[in-house]
């Protein structure tokens, strides 16, 4: 009996380099490249649309407060 393997294409987060790693149990994995340590999820449509809004949401607060407290350390208020 001829069993098929299976694979995931994953992004790291941290390189942003694209890999294949093949289907394990553990939903944690090592980017090949720089070694970061991260972890998937999956799960139906909904449940993973879901999950990727909330963490861009997430992503844009972060981007958002870096981008303010760059503009306060180039244009420091004077004080008086």
């Amino acid at each position: 009996r001829n069993m098929v393997q299976e694979f995931h294409v994953l992004r790291c987060c941290s390189c942003q380099t694209y890999q294949v790693q093949q289907v394990k149990k553990s939903k944690k994995w090592n980017c090949k490249l720089c070694g970061e340590k991260q972890s998937f999820g999956r799960g139906s449509g909904v449940d993973c649309r879901r999950h990727v809004q909330k963490a861009n949401a997430r992503r844009g607060e972060i981007l958002e407060e870096k981008e303010a407290s760059k503009q306060r350390t180039e244009h420091p208020i004077s004080a008086l």
